[in-house]
């Protein structure tokens, strides 16, 4: 059982690519696509990627494994660093 992708408005893509470009580490609270479990960690973002129509940002997490995160199922968004 998967959620239908609902497209994300264009600052949130916004927030993570100044994330990326800072080597900003967030603090994201999220759901699983396939599974639906919902996570919350800390994450170090490294690329937003589209695929099939569904946007997904690619990231580390604190261990350093990759996970992907579908934009629609973040939860959170952080306010940028100062």
């Amino acid at each position: 059982m998967s959620i239908p992708y609902q497209p994300v408005a264009p600052h949130v893509r916004e927030r993570l690519a100044i994330a990326i470009l800072c080597n900003e580490s967030m603090d994201l609270y999220w759901q699983d696509e396939e599974s639906l479990d919902a996570y919350v960690g800390r994450v170090y973002p490294e690329e937003l990627v589209e695929r099939d129509g569904v946007d997904y940002l690619c990231a580390r997490n604190e261990e350093g494994e990759p996970v992907q995160i579908r934009l629609d199922l973040i939860r959170n968004l952080p306010t940028p660093m100062k």
